[in-house]
């Protein structure tokens, strides 16, 4: 069943608290990841600034491995950190809009509107490049049909972060496990 034209239902604005004080856990999970890649990086900085020194207590292959496993860390801490920020970013757009929709001068905005949603959607999509204006139409006719689409993709790419994370920690895990069983 499609919401297009529809009033937003008692259901739908339950999910949205819920997921969205859900996700405001990802602001956390982005900020403490800012301090594990710090970490990481500042470990593999020591560990090449003084390769001499360590290679005479670690074997070589096990700084090899560590240094390996401690750069996928740092890729995927990165990727975690982006899609945070993105969800950060998307949430507050998200409220943003609704809270211009459901003042006085948004409900006078839209009652004064002379084209349909779906032309304003293509409209906003146009000037971004392709693959952004695809996900951006796609995205603005998936809200159309679903006013809570918006929350359940920032849900998932929420899913995608804390993943993302969880890898990050493991090769750090990982790194240090390398080169502590290499000594």
């Amino acid at each position: 069943m499609s919401d297009e034209a529809t009033v937003i239902s008692p259901e739908q604005v339950f999910k949205k608290v819920i997921w969205r004080s859900t996700l405001e856990t990802g602001g956390a999970l982005e900020r403490s990841t800012t301090w594990t890649i710090g970490g990481v990086a500042a470990i593999v900085a020591v560990l090449v600034s003084n390769l001499d020194s360590v290679a005479k207590i670690a074997s070589l292959e096990g700084i090899k491995t560590s240094v390996v496993l401690f750069t996928l860390s740092l890729l995927f801490g990165a990727l975690s950190k982006q899609v945070g920020m993105a969800i950060i970013a998307g949430v507050n757009t998200l409220k943003q809009t609704e809270d211009l929709l459901n003042s006085e001068a948004g409900k006078s905005l839209m009652a004064e509107m002379t084209i349909e949603p779906r032309q304003l959607v293509q409209e906003l999509a146009e000037p971004f490049l392709w693959p952004l204006s695809t996900f951006i139409r796609k995205g603005g006719e998936r809200n159309l049909r679903d006013y809570v689409a918006g929350d359940k993709r920032f849900v998932k790419m929420f899913c995608f972060q804390i993943a993302f994370n969880a890898v990050h920690v493991l090769f750090a895990v990982a790194a240090l496990f390398a080169i502590g069983l290499s000594i």
